[in-house]
């Protein structure tokens, strides 16, 4: 695929940025399943919006009866093929705080016994972490050649760790 090493080299250089983006995010305590952390689980959704308009996506944050879906859309090439990325922000709750090495909202980077880096935080791997990799590939993609390949719309809902309950509704009333 012509452009992947510039990419690959572009995402390489630039992890110093894309982990600070992401620890930032992951700092959010967007855990869906407690009320307490909805106002949480918005800024969260918000903070996504903003990095999506940066990156020149249409984004917008939409109202459910639970939490917020966070969609974007990306330019469409003519002739290229359209894709859909499906992911969410919300994580799970934290108890026991006390079974926790470091404060489950304060990411950090790790060495693992194995000499591996990980980055510890609630979030890190379930999704934060795979949404921003998605979100990095497409920055990096267009500092390189200026546009993304592909058309894509990004659906990022906020309630996934609490049964997704009102996303079926959400994609049926969204569907264009």
């Amino acid at each position: 695929m012509p452009h992947l090493d510039e990419v690959l080299n572009d995402i390489d250089r630039d992890l110093d940025n894309s982990l600070e983006r992401l620890f930032a995010w992951l700092k959010i305590p967007s855990i869906s399943t407690d009320p307490a952390y909805a106002g949480h689980c918005r800024a969260a959704a918000g903070w996504l919006k903003e990095h999506l308009e940066a990156l020149g996506f249409e984004a917008s944050v939409r109202d459910t009866p639970g939490h917020p879906v966070v969609v974007a859309h990306s330019p469409k090439n003519s002739g290229a093929p359209h894709v859909m990325f499906y992911g969410h922000y919300d994580v799970q709750p934290v108890d026991p705080l006390d079974l926790w090495q470091t404060p489950p909202f304060e990411p950090r980077l790790t060495t693992l016994p194995d000499g591996r880096k990980a980055i510890t935080a609630r979030g890190a791997c379930d999704d934060k972490g795979q949404v921003m990799t998605f979100i990095e590939a497409c920055r990096a993609w267009k500092a390189m050649t200026g546009e993304l390949p592909v058309g894509i719309t990004m659906l990022i809902e906020g309630a996934e760790e609490d049964g997704s309950k009102f996303l079926p509704e959400f994609v049926e009333a969204n569907r264009d």
